[in-house]
């Protein structure tokens, strides 16, 4: 564990311990990483276990969204022509498993197997007290792409741990939509300062956040976020959760560091990772056993130097089932790179 985490840290320590003047950057290309791995003391092996994302940021250029999220910003009081406004690409996963994924046979009172494939566009207004993001995302649940990363990623770490586990998932073809199934997303979100002291660009400030979803998820959230340390960039952006929601832009300015926490509480209305979609699926929850109220939360430490910026976060979610061995919460760590032209 130590191993995979030194080549972050190091970065991190460089960016804590260097005071250079940084350039101001317009694009980047992100890579994100969530793995249940990366909370060894809490790691089970189970709920969602690993997501991984690709997106790619620019500041020019137009798609389809852009009239209808200049109209709902106007009403927000932000303008597109006065504000940092980027458009982003995301390729990215996500995967879900039960506890007992050395199971041939499907596990009736877990969580069932799920994976998304997906391609999304997204566009964000920023300022420096605010943030609007609107998104479309389409994929296909239930294809077997979730089971082979699952395999290759525990086949990696037996070989280098030199131990038996973790066991490589038996129960995959039990996943939601077997065989795939195209599906769609499209969310809103925005954020907007609450309170900042900033001397010198070094301090804190803090922000509440919103978000709703329609599509394979159906929810709304409401909730806060704070960061304190170096804080350079003239938009207000943390790196909370981006591979599965989130308005994330990449910092404009280089050399800033800062520690972060954010927590808000999702209403469920319904969610096809737990439920299914149109296609039959051999495990799946009725919709009185999903729990209503989801509280999600995450701290962690960002640090940018040069072109670079880097994040380390433990993420956590209460119980989205209301009965069974589904009934928990379930904790993983993110490792964010950022690469900013």
């Amino acid at each position: 564990m130590k191993r995979n985490f030194f080549l972050p840290l190091t970065l991190l320590v460089l960016v804590l311990t260097t005071n250079l003047d940084a350039a101001t950057y317009t694009k980047g290309v992100g890579v994100y990483f969530d793995q249940d791995m990366f909370t060894p003391l809490l790691n089970e092996d189970r709920d969602y276990t690993m997501g991984f994302a690709v997106e790619i940021f620019k500041d020019k250029g137009t798609n389809i969204f852009d009239g209808v999220l200049c109209d709902i910003a106007k009403h927000l009081d932000l303008h597109c022509t006065n504000n940092k406004s980027a458009r982003s690409y995301i390729f990215g996963s996500v995967n879900y498993t039960p506890d007992n994924i050395g199971s041939v046979d499907s596990v009736q009172d877990d969580r069932p197997y799920a994976s998304l494939l997906y391609f999304s566009s997204k566009r964000v207004i920023a300022s420096k007290n605010s943030a609007v993001g609107i998104e479309l995302q389409a994929g296909f649940l239930g294809l077997k792409v979730g089971e082979e990363i699952q395999e290759y990623f525990h086949e990696a770490w037996r070989g280098v741990t030199g131990k038996n586990e973790p066991v490589d998932p038996r129960g995959w073809r039990h996943q939601i939509s077997d065989g795939g199934e195209p599906t769609f997303r499209f969310r809103f979100n925005n954020l907007n300062l609450l309170k900042n002291r900033h001397q010198s660009s070094d301090g804190w400030d803090s922000a509440w956040m919103w978000d709703t979803s329609v599509g394979y998820q159906i929810n709304a959230s409401a909730g806060l976020m704070a960061r304190v340390g170096k804080i350079r960039s003239d938009i207000w952006t943390v790196p909370y959760d981006p591979i599965n929601r989130g308005n994330f832009l990449p910092a404009t300015k280089g050399n800033e560091w800062y520690f972060w926490i954010a927590g808000r509480t999702r209403l469920v209305g319904y969610d096809a990772l737990l439920q299914g979609q149109f296609r039959n699926s051999d495990v799946t929850f009725n919709s009185s056993d999903i729990e209503r109220l989801v509280l999600e939360g995450a701290f962690g430490l960002t640090g940018g130097y040069g072109p670079l910026q880097v994040t380390l976060a433990i993420n956590g979610k209460s119980a989205e089932v209301k009965s069974g061995a589904a009934d928990r919460n379930h904790y993983w760590g993110g490792l964010y790179v950022m690469y900013r032209y």
